[in-house]
């Protein structure tokens, strides 16, 4: 019995010194991933698809209804800016705290519905009136705010919708909303062509696209992630009202047994994916609130250079560029509102353009896109006051750098917002939250450039002469 001990540990030692096999040493165990995440090296097409499509429609509303805005709202351009953005800057304010309240699918059909009425009211109180400015600003006003609804509603619900698919969602759901800039410029000229400049039949021929949506979210997303992003708020939900009833009870009485072990049963089931990937944050509750994220956090280093980016480009965009067309400042540039139209279509493209590279290779310094943006706003003003461009196609060029700027800027502020929640290691209902404010600097910054575009407008054609 001693020597078969012996010989027992002996032949252990022996197998310990060997070394490792061939396939031991090429090929280690597999660590499974948490079951929201995929390798680097993988990219997930059908979520790249689905996501584009997705940003491509929401946007499409409101690109379309900006490019004809010059002739809804003639001299005064911004105000379609302001209707639009301060929309779109409640919404994006708002939504991240009330969408866990109602289902994903509900948003969804809300996005559905008031894209397709932003275009038919636009067109109101008589939708076949031909090419003729409104009798009545209030039917365009409504359907600008409806339009400018459902890009920034649509692009809050899913961002959030975003942290439980392949990380590459983010970037495509930016790409989408920026080829939208491009498709709805172009569509809107082209069928204007073919209906003589009819506006109005341009718009109510546009708004089936809204049926693309239902057909993707509910086609063409991954089902499994949908619900993991439901279960998720779902789960948030009911540990925000049991803390707000244990909050009640502990007024008066201790909360019994039975209360404690429901509490503790929603935080595991909120907390139990991510605590399973190592390193755990807790998520929200009495100590963590979502108000103290958003002010200490979201807003300062996300929120505010973007705001700066995108209200410098509108201004450029609503304030600047119809202000020279009125005032004559360039040599060859095109007649009529096809001025206004190929400014907007440089813009979008430069946005589409900027926003796919930004998702091929991301440049997260949101402060270097904002910089180079206000250059480009001084040299929109000056050119108003002390002409020194000559050629339209100088401006073109401009605007084509304005648009980029956005488009980088918006990409990689989606970017920075979702990988920096990811590496930190945040549970779900947090990078869900935090992803949901990605719009905020996008939609605050187009209603604060909205305001300064109708200024600089007014100031502009009252106290500067035109040019010869």
């Amino acid at each position: 019995m001693e020597m078969s001990s012996q010989a027992v540990a002996s032949t252990l030692a022996t197998e310990l010194d060997k070394p490792l096999s061939r396939e031991a040493h090429h090929e280690p165990v597999e660590v499974l991933d948490h079951p929201l995440e995929v390798r680097k090296k993988k990219i997930n097409w059908r979520a790249v698809t689905s996501f584009f499509i997705l940003g491509l429609l929401i946007g499409l509303p409101s690109t379309v209804i900006t490019t004809g805005s010059n002739v809804m709202f003639t001299g005064i351009t911004g105000v379609y800016e302001v209707c639009a953005s301060v929309t779109g800057a409640v919404a994006s304010m708002a939504a991240p705290f009330v969408l866990r309240l109602v289902s994903y699918n509900t948003h969804t059909v809300i996005c559905i519905v008031a894209s397709a009425l932003a275009y038919i009211i636009c067109t109101l109180p008589n939708p076949l009136d031909g090419p003729a400015p409104p009798s009545s600003k209030a039917g365009p006003v409504i359907g600008t705010m409806l339009g400018g609804f459902v890009y920034a509603f649509g692009t809050n619900v899913y961002m959030a919708v975003a942290a439980f698919f392949p990380p590459e969602a983010v970037l495509a759901l930016s790409a989408g909303s920026g080829c939208s800039v491009v498709l709805g410029p172009a569509l809107y000229t082209g069928i204007m062509a073919g209906f003589h400049q009819d506006w109005r039949r341009t718009f109510l021929v546009m708004f089936p696209t809204a049926v693309g949506i239902p057909l993707v979210w509910w086609g063409l997303t991954d089902s499994k992630c949908r619900l993991a992003a439901e279960k998720s708020r779902l789960a948030s939900l009911a540990k925000s009202r049991q803390q707000t009833d244990n909050a009640d009870n502990s007024t008066s009485s201790e909360p019994r047994d039975s209360e404690k072990s429901s509490a503790n049963e929603v935080e595991a089931a909120v907390s139990a994916d991510d605590s399973s990937s190592g390193d755990y944050k807790p998520g929200f509750g009495p100590e963590r609130t979502r108000t103290g994220l958003l002010i200490k956090t979201i807003l300062p280093k996300y929120v505010l250079p973007l705001i700066f980016c995108t209200s410098s480009s509108i201004v450029t965009l609503l304030g600047t560029a119809p202000s020279l067309q009125t005032l004559n400042r360039f040599h060859e540039a095109p007649s009529g509102n096809l001025q206004f139209q190929l400014v907007f279509l440089s813009f979008g493209t430069a946005q589409f353009v900027f926003s796919t590279l930004a998702a091929a290779k991301p440049i997260p310094l949101v402060w270097i896109w904002t910089g180079v943006q206000v250059t480009l706003l001084t040299i929109g003003l000056l050119q108003l006051a002390y002409p020194f461009l000559t050629y339209y196609g100088v401006w073109i060029v401009i605007l084509f750098l304005t648009g980029g700027c956005v488009g980088g800027g918006v990409t990689n502020t989606n970017y920075k917002i979702a990988e920096d929640f990811r590496k930190s290691g945040e549970p779900d209902e947090v990078r869900s939250f935090a992803m949901s404010f990605a719009g905020l600097g996008n939609f605050g910054g187009d209603a604060l450039g909205g305001a300064f575009g109708v200024m600089v407008q007014q100031l502009a054609t009252k106290y500067l002469k035109p040019s010869p």
